[in-house]
C-alpha cells in the first residue's frame, strides 16, 4: 500500500505541474518540457498596464513646466509604450496652485482617451501663486484618493509631483503628504518627485521624503523643465494624414452612444488647432503604437469594426447609423465603407512610413543635443525602469 500511495502522490504532483498556467511562474526562466518543446519567458509574460498621473504646479513661475508638458507629453507616453510591453495606458493630471488663487486644484480623470486629457492640458496656463508654499498636500491627496486607480496586480501605477516650492505644512485642515504617502503605498502607487529650480531649497526635504515613502525617484531639474524639440521635414505631412484619419471616424449605435463618441472625436480634432506641429506629430506616433491603437478610434467606430469583421452593415437599423449612411441602400453603404476602409489603410501605411523617416531624422540630429537635459527623457527613463519591475 505504501508503494501504491507513493506512486499516486508522485502522479498528482506531476499532474499539478503540468496544469500550472501561472503567468508569472516562468518569468525568469526557460522551462524545458521535453527534448523538442520549450516554453520561453515571452509565452507566460503577462501584459502590463500603466496608469500615470502628473501632479503639476500651475502657479505663475511654472510657465516653462506647463509649456514643456504641452509639448512633450506624447513623447513621454510614446517612449513608455514602445520601450515596454504595455497593453493599456491611462493618464490623468492634477494641476495645483494655492488657496486664494482662481483654483486650488484642477483634475483630469484617469482615462485611456489621452486626446481628452491632452485637450484639457492645452487649456491650462501658469498663473497665481505669490507666496512660496503651494497646495502640494491637497494635490497629492486628490491624485491618490480622488482618481479611480485600478487594483490589478499587473498594472504599473505612478504619480509624478513636479514643482518648485514646498507644501503648506501650516494648513490645519489639510491632509499632509506623509499621510497620503501611506495610502499610496497601500495602493501600490509609486510617487516620483521633480524639484524645479534652485530657489525654495526647503522644498528639497519634502520632495525627497515624498518620493522615498514609496521607493520612488527624486530629481532636481532647472526651473523651466528644460527640454529640446527637434522639428522635422515630415511633421506637417504627418499631421495632415493623421487629421484625415481622425476626421474619417464614424460612429454607430444609440443616439447617446453616438453623441458621446462624436464629442470625443471633436476633442481629438481640437488638438490639431491647439497643439504644435511637433507635439501633434508625436501624438500620431503614439497612436500608431500597440497601446495607442487601442484607444485611437474609441468604441463602435464603423470603419474599424467593419474592417475587423465585427460588423455587418445590414444588421444596423437606420436609427443607429451615422448620418453619412442614412437613407442609402445596402450596396451604397457597403461601397462607402469599403472606400473608407481602403483610404484609412493607405493613410496608415503612409503615416507609418513618415514616422520612420521622422525618427531617423531625429536620431541624426540628437547627437547635437546629447549633453542637453531633457525633462521628457528623464521622466520616460524613470517610468520605463519602474514598469519593468
Amino acid at each position: 500500500m505504501n508503494t501504491i500511495n507513493s506512486f499516486l502522490i508522485v502522479c498528482l504532483l506531476l499532474l499539478n505541474c503540468k496544469k500550472s498556467t501561472d503567468p508569472n511562474k516562468f518569468a525568469n526562466n526557460n522551462v524545458i518540457l521535453n527534448d523538442t518543446e520549450e516554453i520561453t519567458t515571452s509565452v507566460y509574460k503577462a501584459h502590463k498596464n500603466a496608469e500615470i498621473v502628473f501632479c503639476l504646479d500651475a502657479t505663475g513661475s511654472m510657465s516653462g513646466l506647463i509649456g514643456t508638458a504641452k509639448e512633450k507629453i506624447w513623447n513621454i507616453v510614446s517612449e513608455l509604450a514602445q520601450s515596454n510591453d504595455i497593453d493599456t495606458l491611462k493618464m490623468g493630471m492634477i494641476f495645483y496652485r494655492d488657496r486664494g488663487d482662481n483654483f486650488v486644484t484642477k483634475k483630469i480623470s484617469l482615462t485611456t482617451d489621452l486626446d481628452e486629457a491632452y485637450s484639457e492640458l492645452l487649456d491650462v496656463n501658469a498663473d497665481g501663486g505669490g507666496d512660496t508654499p503651494e497646495s502640494v498636500n491637497q494635490a497629492l491627496n486628490e491624485a491618490i484618493t480622488a482618481l479611480k486607480w485600478s487594483t490589478d496586480k499587473n498594472t504599473y501605477r505612478t504619480i509624478f509631483v513636479v514643482g518648485d516650492c514646498p507644501p503648506h505644512m501650516d494648513y490645519q485642515d489639510d491632509i499632509k503628504y506623509t499621510e497620503s504617502c501611506k495610502i499610496a503605498a497601500e495602493k501600490n502607487i509609486i510617487i516620483n518627485t521633480i524639484k524645479l529650480g534652485n530657489d525654495c531649497t526647503d522644498a528639497i526635504y519634502h520632495f525627497k521624503k515624498m518620493s522615498s515613502c514609496t521607493n520612488g525617484e527624486y530629481l532636481q531639474l532647472d526651473q523651466n523643465a528644460k527640454d529640446y524639440t527637434i522639428a522635422t521635414p515630415y511633421d506637417d505631412e504627418i499631421n495632415e494624414i493623421s487629421k484625415s484619419i481622425d476626421d474619417s471616424r464614424m460612429y454607430y449605435g444609440s443616439e447617446q452612444e453616438r453623441t458621446q463618441n462624436y464629442a470625443k472625436k471633436a476633442k481629438s480634432m481640437e488638438v490639431y488647432d491647439k497643439g504644435t506641429s511637433t507635439a501633434n506629430s508625436s501624438r500620431a506616433e503614439f497612436r500608431n503604437s500597440k497601446t495607442g491603437k487601442k484607444g485611437a478610434y474609441g468604441t463602435k467606430e464603423i470603419i474599424k469594426d467593419y474592417e475587423d469583421g465585427k460588423l455587418k452593415i445590414e444588421s444596423i437599423s437606420e436609427d443607429k447609423l451615422p448620418k453619412d449612411l442614412k437613407g442609402k441602400n445596402i450596396l451604397e453603404k457597403e461601397t462607402i465603407i469599403r472606400n473608407l476602409v481602403k483610404k484609412r489603410k493607405d493613410d496608415n501605411a503612409r503615416l507609418i512610413d513618415l514616422i520612420k523617416k521622422k525618427n531617423r531624422y531625429i536620431k541624426s540630429k540628437e547627437s547635437i543635443q546629447k549633453d542637453s537635459t531633457s525633462f521628457s527623457k528623464e521622466v520616460a527613463k524613470i517610468m520605463t525602469k519602474q514598469s519593468k519591475n
